[in-house]
């Protein structure tokens, strides 16, 4: 497929919709609001997405300026009417926040490091104290490496749709620039690969630690995306 069906299976992904295919909120356990708007930017073209809230009125002008760009030659390039559309949506309600960054796939080969577990409901011990905050039953698959009983770096299933997966990553700040956080979501994207999904991979531009996980694992960048709340 294209970057462009690749981005929309992340946008699906990424976010409950209502029947009027607006985002509810993001797919995610503590059910996070959705943005008022998202603008996701590949090679192939443009896609966009609006919150539940906005009037009507204002997501048709609002679609109306986005219909207007160009493909963009560099995804992480603003949209040329940037400026208009935080006018309308500020119109409306102040941008509480403003950020964006890159999506990446996984490469069709992918190195499994040995120092890698798969992490389950009955592994709640190795997790609960070095990250209380995972939930393994709704987080599945998940993969750490584990350093005298405890787990110090683990890569789960923060999104899970129909057709896709994206990865969440964090490393005990003690345990970084160790390779760590490569390992898991090398691991974590082979076994959802296995389940016949597309695994993924996103950030934010000033997350320089999170892009470089993606680098060293492979990944492969196929868009970027702003989003306003």
């Amino acid at each position: 497929m294209d970057d462009g069906e690749l981005m929309g299976i992340r946008i699906e992904t990424s976010f409950v919709f209502d029947g009027r295919g607006r985002m509810l909120r993001c797919n995610e356990p503590d059910e996070t609001p959705a943005p008022r708007l998202l603008l996701a930017r590949t090679r192939d073209g443009d896609l966009y997405r609006f919150g539940h809230t906005l009037p009507d009125a204002l997501a048709q002008r609002l679609g109306e300026v986005l219909a207007r760009e160009l493909p963009a030659g560099d995804v992480r390039a603003p949209p040329a009417g940037l400026a208009l559309l935080r006018e309308l949506l500020a119109s409306y309600a102040p941008i509480a926040d403003e950020g964006g960054g890159p999506a990446y796939h996984f490469p069709n080969e992918l190195a499994l490091p040995r120092e890698v577990r798969p992490i389950t409901a009955a592994d709640a011990p190795l997790v609960r104290e070095t990250f209380p905050w995972v939930t393994l039953a709704g987080w599945q698959p998940c993969f750490a490496v584990v350093r005298d009983g405890a787990a110090v770096s683990v890569c789960f299933s923060a999104r899970m749709g129909a057709r896709a997966a994206e990865a969440g990553v964090n490393t005990l700040p003690e345990f970084r620039g160790r390779g760590y956080a490569a390992a898991v979501t090398a691991a974590w994207g082979a076994a959802i690969r296995a389940r016949g999904l597309i695994p993924l991979y996103s950030t934010s531009w000033d997350n320089l630690a999170s892009q470089g996980v993606a680098r060293r694992v492979g990944l492969q960048m196929f868009g970027a995306d702003m989003h306003w709340t």
